[in-house]
């Protein structure tokens, strides 16, 4: 699963002002970073003790994001918590009071552009920053699977698009450009599967925001495929780790991403 923007391509100068690259390292968690090289935003962080526009800011609540401009370079983006609700061009105020009242996750619209051409956007709103965001479907990076089942053809553009998508067992999805892990679900746990560096990767996540909409509260993820997938996930560790049984597993994983964060650096 190919990312938008590549590590090497981060812009470390930018990060280094706001105190989130030191000493050659990231002062983000992995689940951040992963975040920004996929083009979501991160958690909201308090930045402290910043120049902006040649005027101190003591603190600042924000999300990051990165954008690629014209010329192929990285920029940095902040999104503050706005004191106003930012209205978007696209949206009629049936459209948007949908959102904001998180009935739905997302809507898709379509525009045409400077040269003519028709093109697809889903929106979504950041009820944390107050804003709406927009991003192009075929940006989107798919799992191959989700708790070990692999998604057709047809759920990977459902899943760019911004549909819920059911799998096998039940487990409901939908892809999110606001929250940081990307994916929204009914239940609490995924493990999904990922194409990395030329091999499957398991990526074990938890504390998964849950649908828009959705009035039932969340289940645990202990399906008989999420139990499978993490079996897979095991093949080739250490012994000491490949003999836990799945709730010994799901307590040191939640240990070490205490520390690590997710993403990157979960069960592979």
């Amino acid at each position: 699963m190919e990312t938008l923007i590549k590590e090497n391509e981060l812009p470390v100068k930018e990060l280094e002002k706001l105190g989130l690259y030191q000493d050659g390292k990231m002062n983000l968690s992995s689940e951040d970073v992963d975040a920004l090289l996929s083009g979501r935003r991160t958690k909201m962080r308090s930045l402290f003790h910043l120049k902006m526009d040649g005027v101190a800011i003591r603190q600042l609540d924000a999300k990051l994001s990165l954008s690629r401009n014209e010329d192929g370079t990285v920029a940095l983006n902040l999104h503050p918590i706005y004191r106003e609700i930012k209205p978007h061009p696209l949206l009629s105020a049936e459209e948007a009071k949908v959102l904001l009242d998180g009935k739905l996750q997302s809507i898709q619209k379509v525009y045409e552009q400077a040269d003519k051409k028709l093109t697809q956007l889903i929106i979504e709103y950041d009820k944390q920053t107050r804003e709406f965001v927009a991003y192009h479907p075929d940006q989107v990076e798919v799992p191959i699977k989700v708790n070990g089942e692999t998604l057709s053809e047809e759920q990977k553009k459902a899943f760019q698009r911004g549909d819920v998508i059911q799998l096998g067992d039940g487990t409901r999805i939908q892809h999110s450009a606001t929250d940081s892990k990307g994916i929204t679900s009914d239940r609490k746990a995924l493990i999904l599967s990922v194409l990395l560096d030329g091999g499957i990767s398991y990526l074990l996540l938890r504390g998964i925001s849950n649908l828009a909409g959705n009035n039932d509260a969340q289940k645990e993820g202990y399906t008989k495929g999420y139990n499978e997938a993490l079996a897979d996930s095991m093949v080739g560790k250490p012994k000491r780790e490949a003999e836990m049984t799945v709730g010994e597993h799901i307590d040191y994983s939640r240990a070490s991403q205490h520390s690590r964060g997710y993403g990157r650096t979960a069960s592979r």
